[in-house]
């Protein structure tokens, strides 16, 4: 009886620690699968500088985000497009060689750089890349530039992409309004024209919708660069439009599909 008893016994914490071990395997499969659905963002950034003469220095400096999450080829490219770069692979290794390839050809002494200048310069080349936001499957990115190779000013830009990851596209104007060429714009965009500065050098009798924006649930808001509607000195333009305020000109689906309030 006794013999029973112990086998009993045996069997029943045997039995106990196979289900323990079922149910953390069971959780380390759960983890697993959830750390695969995580998305990653990562970054590299090349930077260097030369003197090529006495009162000259050139200085190389840019950095891009690596998306590992992110395997649809048409979406990488367009991603990295406004970065000027198209490769086979947008791994980290290969983005840094092409990035190392950039700094070799800006950093490179040719002809332009035969004078001396008067005055010591530095002839200057830098971008970058910024996560706006990542929700709902919607990833907005910025990419700013700036420079300076001689003249009295250098330059600077700011561009935004949307992307729908889900559906695997790059959201343009024609998929948020109903009619992007409608005349009404101009007057709709000239009333959220809200720097008084800024409008006192608008070089354009029309401003017209572009393909450089970023959005959320409640807004839109576009950028016009130095030069586009306005004067250098202006800087870059950004006109707000509430989507409550322009609710006959948002397309149905658009209004759906990104929950637009």
């Amino acid at each position: 009886m006794k013999n029973l008893i112990t086998i009993l016994s045996f069997a029943i914490l045997l039995f106990s620690c196979n289900k323990k071990e079922i149910k953390e395997t069971s959780t380390s499969k759960s983890d697993s699968a959830q750390i695969k659905k995580e998305f990653v963002i990562d970054s590299i950034q090349v930077q260097d500088s030369l003197q090529v003469a006495k009162t000259l220095t050139l200085s190389f400096e840019k950095q891009v985000l690596i998306f590992p999450s992110i395997t649809n080829k048409t979406i990488l490219d367009s991603i990295y497009k406004p970065a000027n770069i198209t490769s086979a692979d947008y791994s980290k290794k290969t983005l840094t060689q092409v990035l190392e390839k950039f700094k070799t050809e800006s950093l490179k002494k040719d002809e332009s750089q035969d004078y001396t200048p008067e005055y010591k310069q530095t002839w200057e080349e830098a971008s970058a890349m910024k996560v706006i936001s990542h929700q709902n499957d919607i990833l907005t990115l910025q990419y700013s530039g700036s420079g300076y190779s001689g003249g009295a000013h250098g330059y600077y830009f700011e561009a935004y992409k949307a992307f729908d990851l889900k559906n695997n596209k790059v959201i343009s104007q024609a998929d948020i309004f109903k009619n992007p060429t409608d005349a009404n714009w101009d007057k709709i965009l000239k009333n959220h024209f809200d720097e008084p500065e800024q409008k006192e050098m608008l070089l354009v009798d029309k401003i017209e919708l572009n393909n450089n924006f970023f959005f959320d649930q409640n807004k839109i808001t576009f950028a016009y660069n130095q030069y586009e509607i306005t004067a250098y000195a202006a800087g870059v333009v950004y006109i707000t439009l509430n989507f409550k305020d322009i609710k006959d000109q948002l397309k149905p689906e658009f209004v759906k599909q990104y929950n637009i309030k």
